[in-house]
């Protein structure tokens, strides 16, 4: 009898292993097959990235159409180059932002450093922001200031990453909400930044504001709707 009870339990414990065993080695598969589709996203995310974009069309459109101001979208236009920098992981691209149909009117150059994330299942944008924006302007056009730079370059803003995932045609990016928040200079005031964007091959759509811990307005599209930015040109290594 009690060898019987015995052979049960030692046939229990090996069931119960077995089972256990099966759902460490699915749970590895499943990591392996998220790992491999992200990486394959990735892949596809910095093949249609890299380029120049305008929203002159959409600026355009709104004057034509003679809407009041504030509901028109200022000009802006989008530089993103493939750059290596040792000290950045992740695979990079320079950002510079100008507006104003002025080249030279820049209002935003940051390093985008692209990585997988697993935990969230998207691809993670980690935002490098340079300490002195005017060491890169020009990046794109000369590519051996990047051998000026060095880690000290740059600084992070916690809660600040975009995280992108495909979805059918078209990748979208988020930031997590009020994650992001730091105290502008230039509007004296803490502001929570959300964001959502829509990359398609053709475009990159960018909604974003910026709020004070009240609620206020503090810079935005607010309720224009996304700056439509249409991609004029590739732009390669």
């Amino acid at each position: 009898m009690k060898k019987n009870i015995r052979q049960t339990f030692l046939l229990l414990y090996a069931l119960i292993f077995i089972i256990l065993a099966g759902i460490k080695v699915n749970a590895q598969e499943e990591k392996k097959a998220t790992y491999a589709s992200l990486e394959k996203d990735l892949i596809e995310l910095l093949e249609w990235f890299p380029g120049e974009y305008d929203n002159h069309q959409q600026v355009y459109k709104e004057a034509v159409n003679d809407l009041p101001q504030e509901r028109r979208h200022r000009q802006t236009h989008h530089i993103f180059l493939p750059v290596k920098i040792d000290f950045i992981p992740g695979r990079l691209l320079y950002a510079q932002q100008s507006q104003h149909y002025n080249l030279n009117d820049i209002y935003r150059q940051r390093i985008y450093a692209f990585t997988i994330d697993e935990e969230e299942q998207a691809i993670r944008l980690t935002i490098y922001t340079p300490k002195n924006p005017d060491k890169l302007i020009g990046l794109h056009l000369e590519p051996l200031i990047l051998k000026t730079l060095s880690k000290d370059d740059f600084f992070l803003k916690p809660g600040c990453d975009v995280f992108w995932k495909k979805k059918n045609n078209q990748f979208e990016g988020y930031l997590k909400p009020n994650a992001c928040s730091y105290f502008s200079k230039k509007f004296n005031t803490q502001v929570y930044l959300n964001e959502t964007l829509i990359l398609r091959k053709d475009a990159l759509l960018l909604d974003d504001t910026a709020v004070d811990k009240n609620g206020n307005l503090v810079f935005g599209v607010n309720d224009k709707g996304p700056t439509i930015n249409l991609k004029e040109k590739d732009c390669d290594n």
